[in-house]
């Protein structure tokens, strides 16, 4: 082999690649398969030639939770432009598989939420247990229960990245429900395109959010978004991301309006998992509406055109769930123990 120039040099080499993940896959698909493939290029290759058969190995090196069905996993004669349909008898739940970790491993921390300082507030690491999310998602499940919340029900999220985000999307997807989120720095026109589009049954808010080492209050601007709103949330709730001394509570909002708090419910109890099929949606992601109204990323064949009257598609939730196990487990080999940070808006 010819050696590598110094440009061309890898920004990163793993310290023993033949214990990556990407190796014990890729001597699973050798041993499976008859095949003799030594390198990441042979790899990858041969899942761009055998796609059903490539995204089965990963359905199964990553055990996950549901049913996959029988062969074949898509039409291999179908041209990506055509949107062909994945593990079409497939059964699962993509929060069930985020959370079955809460059983095997209760005290590993699941998630560590940072928050931005200001001046005079200093807000702690947050770090949350694999039991405790699980909790915490339970009991935001049982009151989404109570507010009525069903299958393909839209449930929107305005606010700043926090553990609440993170409940309120697995509660939503446990039960079958469609997230989506407006990021704290977007003005309320934007946030109006975004809800007038998706018609959300519950609204969750934080109070405000920090930026650029300044508070930025986002309650005030709540009366303006339900106002014109032609079909407002049937329920707002309110997460305390700021003290509530820095963002008093505005007069006249809805009495809908509820706070995080008061909203959980208070039992404890196991989560249900609502199974779907593989293509079913999960999230609705917008365009950043520089062109234009901002506008729903096309990746799945469900059509939404009868329930919010604009052609919007979807996030599949298994193709949500076995990519990002393929990117972060798999290629990115990160295991039990490893802390991924992730910078950015819900």
């Amino acid at each position: 082999m010819a050696p590598v120039e110094a440009e061309e040099a890898p920004l990163w080499i793993p310290k023993n690649a033949s214990i990556s993940q990407t190796t014990i896959f890729r001597e699973q698909i050798n041993e499976r398969y008859n095949v003799s493939l030594s390198t990441y290029e042979q790899l990858w290759g041969w899942a761009c030639s055998n796609r059903g058969a490539f995204w089965s190995e990963v359905w199964d090196f990553e055990n996950l939770i549901g049913t996959k069905g029988s062969p074949p996993y898509v039409d291999e004669s179908a041209r990506p432009s055509s949107n062909p349909t994945w593990f079409p008898d497939a059964s699962l739940n993509w929060a069930e598989n985020q959370l079955r970790h809460h059983s095997t491993h209760p005290d590993n921390i699941a998630l560590i939420q940072i928050s931005e300082s200001y001046p005079g507030w200093t807000p702690p690491a947050k770090k949350v247990t694999q039991r405790e999310l699980y909790a915490l998602v339970g009991r935001l499940q049982r009151s989404m229960k109570q507010s009525g919340l069903q299958k393909g029900d839209r449930v929107a999220y305005w606010g700043g990245n926090t553990l609440e985000a993170v409940v309120v999307l697995l509660a939503t997807s446990s039960l079958g429900g469609i997230f989506s989120s407006a990021a704290a720095d977007f003005g309320t026109d934007g946030v109006i395109e975004r809800m007038t589009q998706i018609r959300p049954k519950l609204l969750f808010v934080t109070n405000g959010v920090v930026y650029n080492a300044a508070p930025r209050p986002l309650l005030p601007l709540l009366p303006v978004l339900l106002k014109n709103l032609e079909y407002p949330p049937e329920k707002v709730v309110i997460v305390n991301h700021l003290s509530e001394e820095l963002v008093p509570f505005p007069s006249g909002l809805a009495k809908e309006v509820v706070g995080w708090e008061e909203y959980l419910n208070k039992g404890d109890g196991e989560v249900e998992f609502v199974r779907m099929g593989f293509n079913e949606p999960i999230w609705i992601l917008f365009s950043s509406g520089t062109t234009g109204k901002p506008k729903a990323i096309v990746v799945s064949k469900v059509p939404y055109v009868q329930l919010i009257h604009v052609l919007i598609m979807q996030h599949r939730q298994g193709g949500m769930l076995i990519d990002s196990l393929r990117e972060s487990h798999i290629a990115g080999d990160i295991g039990r123990g490893d802390v991924y940070f992730y910078y950015t808006t819900p």
